[in-house]
C-alpha cells in the first residue's frame, strides 16, 4: 500500500495537520521522519494513505497548514519528493 509523508516544521505544526486531517475523515499519524528526508532536527512527518493526497492538501491549504515538503513512499522503502 502506498502512502505519503507530509513534512512539517515542528511537532506543533504536525499535530495541527494531523488533527485537521482526522476531523476531515483522513487517517493521519505524526512521527519523526526517516533519516535523510530532512536536514532540520525539529521536523516531523504526517503519514497519510496514498488515495488521500489531493483531499488532504485541499483540507490543509484551507486551514493554512501546508507541509514543507511531500514524499511518496515506494515499495522498496525509498522515498521520492512530490511537488504540488
Amino acid at each position: 500500500m502506498s502512502y505519503y509523508l507530509l513534512l512539517s516544521r515542528s511537532i506543533t505544526h504536525a499535530q495541527r495537520m494531523s488533527r485537521t486531517l482526522e476531523r476531515a475523515g483522513i487517517t493521519a499519524r505524526f512521527f519523526r521522519p526517516p533519516m535523510g528526508l530532512t536536514d532540520r532536527g525539529c521536523s516531523y512527518a504526517v503519514r497519510i494513505g496514498g488515495d488521500y493526497l489531493s483531499a488532504a492538501m485541499d483540507c490543509l491549504r484551507r486551514e493554512g497548514l501546508a507541509p514543507m515538503r511531500i514524499f511518496r513512499a515506494a515499495g522498496d522503502g525509498s522515498f521520492s519528493e512530490i511537488t504540488m
